[in-house]
């Protein structure tokens, strides 16, 4: 691929993370600038404490964030072939980022124009979840070729969604919602707008599975002249690969991820519960990472109505590094998530680190790991299912020791980053070639 300028587009950008798509698109992006120059516009969101990403201590997915001024987030965060502006409102679901919405979405427009006077070759956005979509739109009538990395179920919905340009759609609305959606038209009149949600979107997409490559429908106005499923990958997998294990000698099992309702922290509790209780395995839970306001507190008080606080271990969030040392001591992990994961990275983590997986069978869970081969499986929501399957795991050490072996040798061979990596950098040159022909 020839030198070119890229866009490229995320709601978040680390130092700011929630989850692992901003992880995947840093990683993304410092490969591109190794021989590109890269334009990060983002929103306005930064850490309230940022870490060094080279070291392998940035903060964990959903560490804490906080709102900076406008003059802040206008200013460039610029490095060695990279600029990073942070422009765009983060709106809040719900009436508050309604209201905000038609503000935001012209602030938005101004931040995709200037960006597209910096003249990028190719555009490729990673995420349009949670910010005006109303500069995706300007990107994609742009006529630069655009090109999406779709990592979450946002895309299904883009542009009919989106609290401002939803307001420009035919809907049956009450009196209120009627006057309101009149405002947003009349605003839409502008010179400065004049959008349309609905028209023709050409692309290419990288979908970061099967699963939700199924899971998302394409809109109608969206034609694709070239689609590929890339699996994400870890960014630290040596880190986890070069866990050296040490299992506790009583049983520890390990969650992963974010405290929040769609993980399913509830779900592990309750089968912590019947495993000590139905097959008397006096095991603890280890809850790793940062916690959803009030939803940490929630199950805290379930762990205690189930009687099993005593065996609860809050850790809150942590880098890399050290849910790396917890995992070590672990005997096993589980994944309860009760949404469809479209390709949830902690259980390639896990396999990494030899941890022995057992994981509630939604979205891309299995296609990353397979049932029975290289995890325990179950179904979605099912706590006696998952008491089930950690009982299997502790007790029957010689197919465990297979499965963990087998899950091992999986992600070492289909989940490295370097090879992800150069098959992202194909993708887009091949993006590039196939919309430019058109």
């Amino acid at each position: 691929m020839e030198p070119v300028r890229i866009l490229v587009v995320s709601t978040l950008y680390p130092p700011v993370a929630r989850g692992g798509y901003e992880v995947e698109c840093a990683s993304v992006v410092e490969r591109l600038c190794e021989r590109h120059d890269v334009l990060v516009l983002t929103s306005d969101e930064a850490p309230a404490r940022a870490r060094e990403l080279a070291d392998g201590g940035e903060s964990a997915p959903g560490h804490a964030s906080e709102h900076v001024s406008e003059r802040a987030a206008a200013r460039d965060d610029e490095r060695e072939h990279v600029t990073v502006r942070r422009e765009l409102v983060r709106l809040t679901p719900g009436a508050r980022g309604a209201l905000g919405a038609p503000l935001a979405s012209m602030r938005a427009v101004r931040a995709a124009r200037r960006a597209l006077a910096w003249k990028p070759d190719v555009i490729y956005a990673w995420n349009g979840a949670a910010i005006p979509q109303s500069a995706l739109r300007v990107l994609a009538d742009s006529g630069v070729p655009l090109a999406f990395r779709v990592c979450e179920h946002w895309f299904g919905e883009i542009f009919v969604r989106d609290q401002f340009l939803r307001e420009l759609l035919p809907a049956s609305r009450g009196q209120a919602r009627a006057v309101w959606a009149g405002g947003c038209r009349a605003l839409n009149t502008l010179p400065s707008l004049r959008l349309r949600p609905t028209a023709p979107v050409r692309t290419a997409i990288s979908w970061n599975s099967e699963a939700i490559r199924r899971m998302v429908p394409l809109p109608p106005f969206v034609e694709p002249v070239l689609e590929r499923v890339g699996h994400s990958v870890p960014r630290y997998g040596d880190l986890y690969a070069a866990v050296v294990r040490e299992p506790a000698p009583a049983p520890v099992i390990v969650f992963l991820g974010r405290v929040t309702p769609y993980k399913g922290v509830s779900v592990a509790i309750e089968a912590l519960a019947r495993l000590r209780s139905k097959h008397d395995i006096d095991a603890t839970l280890e809850v790793i990472g940062p916690e959803d306001d009030g939803y940490g507190a929630e199950m805290r008080r379930l762990a205690e109505r189930l009687g099993v606080e005593g065996a609860m271990r809050w850790r809150g969030p942590a880098t890399p590094a050290q849910a790396a040392r917890r995992l070590a001591v672990a005997s096993a992990m589980i994944v309860p998530s009760t949404w469809d994961e479209p390709f949830p990275l902690v259980t390639i983590e896990g396999a990494l680190a030899r941890v022995p997986l057992v994981a509630s069978d939604v979205g891309g869970v299995g296609e990353g790991m397979h049932h029975e081969e290289h995890a325990l499986l179950f179904a979605r929501g099912d706590a006696a299912g998952a008491a089930a399957a950690l009982a299997r795991v502790l007790n029957e050490d010689e197919q465990t020791r297979a499965r963990v072996a087998r899950a091992f040798d999986r992600a070492q061979e289909l989940f490295g980053l370097g090879p992800y990596l150069d098959e992202q950098e194909r993708f887009l040159d091949d993006a590039l070639a196939a919309l430019s022909a058109g």
